[in-house]
C-alpha cells in the first residue's frame, strides 16, 4: 500500500508539472512583449514584414499609447511598473541610466556578483530570486519628491503577494551600454524578480551595434519563463540596438536598419506565440518609449499598444483616463494586467484598465487614420502657439500706445490694428471650425487663418464695425457648448486645444479653450445687455443664468471635467452677476460672489461624485485622493501647480499676451485715455465684464498648472475687446 500510494503520488506531481507546461495551466497567463523604440508608422511601412504584429493587430485591440513619464526624460519602463508617472535619470558617474540596471543575481558587475552588491546597496536580501535591479537605490531617491503616491516596482510586487509568478526574459545592450529596463516592469517594490533572463547569455556579436538577439538563447529562455511563471515579460531587444545607433547613421539606413529589427523582433514573437496555447495566454504588446523622429520628420508622441486575450476580439483600444476610442495611457498598463487576474486596484495606481472601443470598419483601418490625423494636429501646434501669442500681444501692446497718443493717431492706423484685434480674438473659433474634416497641417493652418479673417469681416460687416468684436466672442462661446455636449470632438482635434501626446490632458476641455470660454462668454454676455435701458431684470437673470451654466458645464466630470477653470469661471460669472443687480459693490459683496463660486464647484463635485463615481474623473479622483491620504494632497497639488505655472510665465508666449493685455487695462485705469472713458459709458456692461475677466484670469492663473495660458486667453478677450471698442467710433462728446 504505501508503495502505491508512492507511484500514485509520483504520477499526480508529474501529471501537475506537465499541466503547468506552457499554455496547460490553469487559470490565467499574460505575455507583455516589449518592442520599444518605434511608432506605428514603422509597424504599417510597407518596406517592414511583421506578419505576427500584423496578425495581432488585426485580430486583437489596437491603440496609441502616451508614453509620458515623470521629470526627466527616462522612466517609460520604470511608470508602467509603477502604475503612475516615475522618473529616471543617468547615473551622474557612469552616464548609464538608472532604468536599464537589472542584472542576473549570479552576473558578475564590476568583479563581484551581482546580488552581493545588491545587499551591499540595500540592505535586502536576495533569497532565491533570479534577477535584481542595482539602480533601485538610486531611483527611490529620485522619485522620493513626486507629488503624488509612488511606488516603484508597485505591479510586480502587486502580482507576487498575490501569487501570480511573475519572469522578466530578454536583453537589449549594445557595445555602448547596459539595457536591462524591462526589469523595472516585472520588479517588485525591492527591485527584484523571482524568475528569469536577461544577462549576456541572450546576446550575441553582430553589427553594426556590437550585440545581437540571439535567437535561440531567447527562445530557450522564454520556455523556460513560460513554463513557471504566470506574467512572462519579454523584450525582444533588436529595435532598442537600432534606436541607439541611429544617430550615427544616415536617415536612410537607420530607416532599413530600424525595418529590418522589426523583422526579426516579428521572428522571435512569432516564435513565443508558437509555444504558447492561445486560449490560456493573453498577449500584450507596449512600447514603452518612443525613438527620436528621423530629419524632415514630424510624428506626435504616441506608441504603439495591441492587445489579444481570449475570446477578445477586434476594436480600439481606449479607457477611463482618456474616453477616447484608440488611446491610452502608459499609467493604464499595469491596473490591465492587474484586472486580468482579478486582482484590485492599490491606491497608488494611477490609471485604469484597457477597454475596448467600438470602430466601424477595420480598427488598424481606423487607427491609421487617427494616427496622421494625430500627427497633422501635433505639427500644426508648434506654430499656432508661436503665431498667436504674437498676433495677440502685438496688437495689444499697439493698441495701449494708441489709446495713450489718442486723436493724433490716423484713422487707417486705428482701423488697422482694430483688424488685427479682431482676427485674434477670430482665431479660437476657426481653430474649432477646421476640425470638421481631417487636414494636412500646412492646411490646417491656413484653413485656420483664412477662417479667423472669415469670422473677422463677417462680423464686421454683420454688426457694423463699431461691434464686430460681438461675433467672434460669440461664436466661440456658442461652438464650445455645442462641442462639450456632443463630445469634444472639436476641442479633441483643434490645434489650440490640449495635447494627447503630452499626457496633462484627453478628454473635456483643456485650459487654452476654458479661457477663451470665459473671456467670450463675460464679452459676448456685456454686449448682449448692451445698451442698459433695454437690460431688464429678466434679460439680466437669463444672461447671468447662462454665463453660470458656462462655469458649471467647464466642471461637470461628463462635459468640461476641468475644475481649475470650473472654479475660475465660476468667479469671473458670480462677480459679473453682482454687477448685474447692484452698481456699487464692496468687499463684502465680492466675498459673497467668491463664496457662491465655490458652491458652483462644489456642486459639479458632488455630481460627479454621485452619478460617475469617485474614480470617474480628475475631480472624483481628487476629492477621492484627499479623503484618503488627507490634505497634504491638496497642498502638493497647489504647490505643483505654481511651479509649472512659474515655470511657463518664464519660456511661456502667452505671458506676453498677458502682459499687453494687462498693459491696456493699466493703461485704462491710469491715464482714463478719453476714448475709453467714452466706450465704457457708451457699453454700460463693458466694465463689469472686465471687472470679472480680471477676477477670473486671477483665479484661472493660481489654479491651473498652465493657468497663465487660461489668464492670457481669457484677458486677450476682455482687453482686445476694450481696446477694439476704444479705438472706434466712439461718442467723445459724451
Amino acid at each position: 500500500m504505501p508503495k502505491r500510494t508512492a507511484i500514485l503520488a509520483a504520477v499526480v506531481f508529474w501529471l501537475m508539472v506537465a499541466m503547468s507546461a506552457i499554455g496547460w495551466a490553469e487559470g490565467e497567463k499574460l505575455l507583455i512583449v516589449v518592442l520599444d523604440k518605434v511608432t506605428w508608422h514603422d509597424l504599417l511601412s510597407g518596406e517592414t514584414n511583421a506578419p505576427a504584429l500584423r496578425q495581432l493587430a488585426e485580430e486583437g485591440g489596437v491603440g496609441m499609447m502616451c508614453v509620458r513619464a515623470g521629470r526627466g526624460g527616462g522612466g517609460g519602463y520604470l511608470t508602467i511598473g509603477a502604475g503612475a508617472r516615475a522618473s529616471s535619470a543617468a547615473d551622474p558617474e557612469t552616464g548609464v541610466s538608472l532604468e536599464a540596471q537589472g542584472y542576473q543575481s549570479g552576473e558578475s558587475v564590476e568583479g563581484a556578483p551581482a546580488l552581493r552588491r545588491f545587499r551591499a546597496m540595500t540592505g535586502w536580501p536576495v533569497g532565491d530570486n533570479e534577477i535584481v535591479h542595482l539602480g533601485i537605490g538610486a531611483l527611490i531617491r529620485q522619485n522620493a519628491e513626486a507629488a503624488y503616491p509612488l511606488r516603484l516596482g508597485l505591479l510586480g510586487g502587486t502580482l507576487r503577494r498575490s501569487g501570480v509568478r511573475v519572469a522578466c526574459v530578454g536583453n537589449s545592450d549594445t557595445a555602448k551600454s547596459v539595457h536591462r529596463e524591462v526589469v523595472t516592469i516585472g520588479m517588485d517594490e525591492q527591485g527584484l524578480v523571482g524568475i528569469g533572463s536577461v544577462g549576456p547569455g541572450l546576446r550575441r556579436g553582430a553589427l553594426p551595434y556590437g550585440a545581437g538577439t540571439d535567437e535561440g538563447a531567447l527562445s530557450a529562455a522564454f520556455r523556460r519563463a513560460a513554463t513557471a511563471a504566470d506574467v512572462v515579460v519579454m523584450d525582444l531587444g533588436e529595435t532598442s540596438r537600432a534606436d541607439e545607433y541611429a544617430g550615427e547613421m544616415t536617415p536612410a539606413a537607420a530607416r532599413a536598419a530600424r525595418s529590418r529589427a522589426i523583422e526579426r523582433a516579428d521572428r522571435m514573437l512569432a516564435e513565443a506565440l508558437s509555444l504558447l496555447g492561445r486560449d490560456r495566454w493573453a498577449v500584450l504588446v507596449i512600447t514603452p518609449s518612443l525613438r527620436a523622429p528621423d530629419p524632415e520628420e514630424t510624428f506626435a508622441g504616441l506608441a504603439p499598444v495591441m492587445w489579444s486575450a481570449p475570446g477578445s476580439g477586434a476594436g480600439l483600444l481606449t479607457s477611463s483616463s482618456t474616453r477616447r476610442p484608440g488611446l491610452i495611457a502608459n499609467t493604464d498598463i499595469a491596473p490591465t494586467v492587474l484586472s486580468y487576474f482579478g486582482l484590485p486596484l492599490p491606491a497608488e495606481v494611477v490609471g485604469r484598465p484597457i477597454a475596448f472601443a467600438s470602430a466601424s470598419g477595420k480598427p488598424i483601418v481606423r487607427l491609421e487614420s487617427d494616427l496622421l490625423r494625430h500627427d497633422a494636429v501635433e505639427q500644426a501646434r508648434r506654430p499656432v502657439f508661436r503665431a498667436l501669442p504674437i498676433l495677440g500681444a502685438f496688437a495689444l501692446w499697439v493698441s495701449a500706445f494708441l489709446l495713450l497718443v489718442g486723436e493724433r493717431v490716423p484713422g487707417a492706423v486705428r482701423a488697422l490694428v482694430r483688424g488685427l484685434l479682431l482676427i485674434a480674438l477670430s482665431a479660437p473659433a476657426g481653430m474649432l471650425l477646421i476640425t470638421w474634416r481631417p487636414l494636412p497641417a500646412d492646411q490646417m493652418l491656413a484653413a485656420s487663418a483664412a477662417l479667423a479673417v472669415v469670422i473677422a469681416l463677417v462680423s464686421s460687416w454683420f454688426l457694423g464695425w463699431r461691434s464686430g468684436h460681438v461675433v467672434p466672442a460669440l461664436l466661440t462661446v456658442a461652438l464650445l457648448a455645442y462641442d462639450l455636449f456632443r463630445g469634444q470632438q472639436m476641442l479633441y482635434w483643434s490645434p489650440l486645444s490640449y495635447s494627447p501626446a503630452a499626457g496633462a490632458r484627453f478628454y473635456g476641455i483643456g485650459n487654452e479653450y476654458a479661457g477663451a470660454l470665459l473671456g467670450a462668454s463675460l464679452v459676448g454676455a456685456s454686449a448682449l445687455l448692451w445698451p442698459r435701458e433695454r437690460a431688464g431684470s429678466g434679460e439680466r437673470f437669463l444672461v447671468g443664468f447662462a454665463v453660470l451654466a458656462l462655469a458649471i458645464l467647464v466642471g461637470l466630470p461628463r462635459y468640461g471635467a476641468n475644475l481649475g477653470m470650473s472654479f475660475a469661471s465660476a468667479v469671473g460669472a458670480a462677480i459679473f452677476i453682482l454687477y448685474l443687480w447692484r452698481r456699487n459693490v464692496g468687499w463684502p459683496e465680492v466675498i459673497a460672489a467668491l463664496f457662491a463660486g465655490f458652491l458652483v464647484v462644489a456642486g459639479a463635485i458632488v455630481a460627479d461624485m454621485i452619478f460617475r463615481g469617485p474614480e470617474a474623473s480628475h475631480i472624483g479622483r481628487f476629492v477621492a485622493a484627499v479623503r484618503r491620504e488627507g490634505w497634504q494632497t491638496m497642498s502638493d497639488v497647489v504647490l505643483r501647480k505654481l511651479a509649472l505655472n512659474w515655470t511657463l510665465v518664464r519660456a511661456s508666449l502667452w505671458t506676453d499676451v498677458a502682459a499687453a493685455a494687462l498693459g491696456v487695462l493699466g493703461v485704462s485705469v491710469a491715464a482714463r485715455p478719453p476714448r475709453v472713458m467714452a466706450a465704457l459709458r457708451e457699453r454700460s456692461w463693458l466694465g463689469p465684464a472686465l471687472i470679472a475677466c480680471f477676477a477670473g484670469a486671477a483665479a484661472a492663473f493660481l489654479l491651473n498648472d498652465s493657468g497663465v495660458v487660461a489668464a492670457a486667453l481669457v484677458l486677450l478677450y476682455g482687453a482686445g475687446s476694450l481696446a477694439y471698442v476704444s479705438l472706434g467710433d466712439v461718442g467723445l462728446e459724451a
